[in-house]
């Protein structure tokens, strides 16, 4: 990235940031969700930052594109939430009950470890950012991530998602 392009795009952070996450906090109702989303929808916009400079609106260009990452969140987490609601038993649906370590391995066996299945809870149906996920289990933000990636793949690959 060129100084320009550097320049044009710090511009449009400090100009723009705020709006992007106010109205990401008032979409996910959850600041650090929203933060997420804002920083996801600028690494976007540094990815492709000749396309956003070529934009007669830039800032319309970030709107929408924050409204993508937005709908994409929330597809993926709809799709494992309906997952892992169709693979608990019954009386965790209904109790929203946590299963204990046995239980685990006797439905994920094979295809997610405890810790896996621990930090897809955390993401999935506690609705945990990754930064809160990151610190609870002591990695850094880039990895958790990553092993969310991970373990989708895992869950798409071995269960009718």
């Amino acid at each position: 990235m060129t100084d320009a392009e550097l320049q044009f795009l710090e511009q449009l952070y400090r100009q723009h940031y705020q709006r992007l996450f106010l109205y990401a906090k008032a979409i996910v109702k959850n600041e650090h969700l929203a933060e997420e989303a804002v920083q996801d929808t600028f690494h976007i916009a540094c990815s492709k930052i000749a396309e956003v400079r070529r934009s007669e609106n830039a800032a319309g260009w970030l709107v929408q594109t924050l409204k993508n990452v937005l709908r994409n969140m929330e597809r993926t987490h709809s799709s494992l939430y309906a997952a892992l609601q169709k693979h608990l038993p019954y009386e965790d649906q209904l109790l929203g009950g946590r299963r204990d370590e046995e239980d685990i391995e006797l439905l994920y066996g094979g295809i997610l470890t405890e810790e896996e299945f621990r930090l897809l809870r955390c993401i999935v149906l506690d609705r945990d950012s990754f930064l809160e996920v990151s610190k609870q289990f002591g990695i850094s933000v880039e990895a958790c991530r990553k092993r969310f990636q991970r373990i989708k793949e895992k869950m798409r690959k071995n269960l009718v998602l």
